[in-house]
């Protein structure tokens, strides 16, 4: 009785573990290659990741660019607009303003544009400067204004050199910049030298002849100099080369500026008049009933010497060339520089081959943005 009962036990126990002997798990090789497959699989998505995230990079550089590009041409134009501010230059009384002056022979001539070309005798190996005489154009605490009439009250003006202003005024204005040998401007129609800043008038070295009613605005007037400075202590850690505005970092990522000017007097040679006629004057002989060409332009002149001399400039042709801040990798999985620039971007007579230090592997790994523009000074 004894044995069949274990017997019976024994068939249970083999009945409950006989479905097991049929359960089967993975071998090793299946093992291996399931690990094969997650790998390429992760690979592959780590692969789409760093791409990504290089062309995010990419496309934000790009932008960049694209924005100090612009960014730098309207601030220029703003200026470039305001250039001499009726500020007549060639008049017998006009004071130098700054450094806006240039040698006519070997007497300084004071200028409301002075174009700063890199080499005025041939092609540029750099980058060109322009300088122009503009009004301080600050956010005042109070208006700069005269605070009662000056020049008489009968026909005729008579000759006075003080300006009457508010104490305030005078303040703001001298927390701008205004001292003795600074040049101010009443309402845009002349310029005198400041000789005394009184607490409640400004006196001027030279008599002004007019009648300008309470109310009237003085311009502080100053020497602005655009250029291009690849001086870290200038740009920054963030950039490489910049704009600059007085020598203060103006726009990261500028790397070349030229400039043309548009003259009207400044050739006799027909079809043009011996006088100014308010036309630009045609220089390339082609097609001159056509108006003006990008030829028409003056590129290369010391614009000292008559007839070549800043008065006469009427148009101001404006070429920027801005590159991405840093150089981007590439979009491949190695951190090698991508290469963005096949050659030099050759802007007027100015090829960046030419230029010291000029290196083709560096160069070709950063993004370049060119924007030009014509603009017409007001007040020349």
């Amino acid at each position: 009785m004894i044995e069949l009962e274990y017997f019976r036990q024994v068939r249970t126990d083999m009945s409950l573990r006989g479905p097991m002997r049929n359960e089967t798990g993975m071998t090793l090789i299946e093992v291996m290659i399931a690990v094969v497959i997650t790998l390429v699989i992760i690979a592959a998505a780590f692969s789409m990741l760093i791409l990504s995230q290089k062309t995010t990079i990419a496309t934000g550089q790009v932008a960049d660019t694209q924005q100090n590009v612009r960014l730098a041409m309207e601030l220029l134009a703003q200026d470039v607009k305001l250039a001499s501010f009726n500020y007549v230059a060639n008049a017998p009384s006009a004071p130098t303003v700054g450094t806006c002056s240039v040698l006519n022979g070997a007497v300084p001539m004071p200028v409301g544009i002075r174009p700063n070309d890199k080499t005025p005798a041939g092609a540029d190996n750099g980058p060109d400067g322009i300088s122009m005489v503009v009004p301080v154009l600050a956010d005042v605490v109070t208006p700069w204004v005269l605070s009662a009439n000056v020049g008489g009250t009968g026909p005729d003006p008579v000759p006075f050199n003080l300006l009457p202003m508010s104490a305030a005024a005078i303040t703001d204005m001298a927390s701008q910049g205004l001292t003795a040998g600074s040049v101010v401007s009443i309402a845009g129609a002349g310029a005198r030298t400041v000789q005394t800043v009184n607490a409640t008038s400004i006196q001027l070295a030279s008599n002004f002849e007019g009648k300008f009613p309470a109310g009237s605005t003085v311009f502080l007037l100053q020497c602005v100099t655009y250029a291009i400075s690849t001086a870290p202590a200038v740009c920054g850690a963030g950039s490489s080369t910049c704009l600059t505005r007085n020598g203060v970092a103006f726009v990261d990522g500028v790397e070349d500026i030229q400039f043309a000017y548009g003259c009207d007097g400044c050739s006799v040679v027909a079809p043009n008049p011996v006088a100014k006629d308010g036309v630009i004057d045609e220089i390339d002989g082609v097609n001159p009933t056509a108006g003006p060409s990008a030829n028409d332009f003056v590129t290369n002149s010391p614009w000292n010497l008559s007839p070549m001399t800043p008065d006469k400039i009427k148009q101001v042709q404006v070429i920027i060339v801005a590159r991405q801040v840093t150089p981007d990798q590439g979009f491949s999985d190695t951190n090698a520089s991508g290469l963005n620039s096949n050659g030099p971007v050759i802007v007027s007579d100015h090829n960046p081959s030419a230029d010291p230090g000029y290196n083709a592997t560096s160069y070709s790994h950063q993004r370049r943005r060119v924007l030009m523009r014509v603009i017409q000074p007001r007040n020349m």
